[in-house]
């Protein structure tokens, strides 16, 4: 993840809902080599800059799967 670029300008849209970056399944987070946290798509395998997780999406925002399946299904 250390190398990957930042979302294309323009590809994250501005929205007024709860579907942004940080609700949609493919959005994650990791910490670099000085401990910053650094926030990911795994879809598109970019990196989303800080704040545009909290209001913008893109096209592929998709509902996090916890919601249908519960948190941890593996235990069930």
């Amino acid at each position: 993840m250390d190398e990957w670029d930042y979302v294309d300008h323009g590809v994250l849209r501005q929205t007024r809902t709860s579907r942004v970056c940080m609700t949609c399944q493919h959005f994650s987070y990791t910490t670099d080599n000085h401990c910053h946290t650094l926030l990911t798509c795994a879809l598109r395998e970019r990196l989303i800059p800080h704040g545009e997780h909290l209001t913008k999406k893109c096209r592929h925002w998709t509902v996090r799967r916890e919601v249908e399946i519960g948190w941890c299904p593996e235990i069930a």
